[in-house]
């Protein structure tokens, strides 16, 4: 079985870390950004543990994933010392050949205003030795 329908479909509601120099310079650090003022607005990329936590639901092999998509929609950009609230949800499912495309989305807040909103899309797949 390459996912478990049957999980449990609740959303997943986390907050994160408050958003400080430290935690932006590190990130920029990791992603190669040299030139940029403020919080450049793919931070929202750290704030996707929810994903992860519905793959974990669904006992998906991560070696049978395929990322092939992310979508953002920035409402406002952070800033420092927020605090942002993430809620995860399961979009949908499809099975074509083999294959289980998945989508979730997440959006993310701070002080019940929505920052933005994104979505991951995944293709899980058969391997040749089957769902191992």
């Amino acid at each position: 079985m390459l996912i478990n329908l049957n999980a449990d479909l609740t959303p997943i509601k986390f907050t994160a870390a408050t958003i400080t120099k430290d935690k932006v310079e590190l990130f920029k650090s990791a992603v190669r950004l040299q030139y940029t003022e403020g919080i450049p607005p793919t931070y929202a990329t750290t704030f996707r543990k929810g994903e992860f936590a519905f793959l974990d639901r669904f006992h998906v092999n991560l070696k049978n994933l395929l990322h092939t998509d992310q979508q953002y929609e920035y409402i406002s950009p952070f800033c420092l010392d927020d605090i942002p609230e993430v809620t995860t949800e399961f979009v949908s499912t499809k099975e074509r050949r083999g294959m289980v495309f998945v989508s979730i989305k997440s959006q993310v807040k701070v002080k019940d205003q929505v920052r933005v909103y994104f979505t991951s899309s995944f293709v899980l797949r058969e391997t040749k030795k089957g769902t191992e």
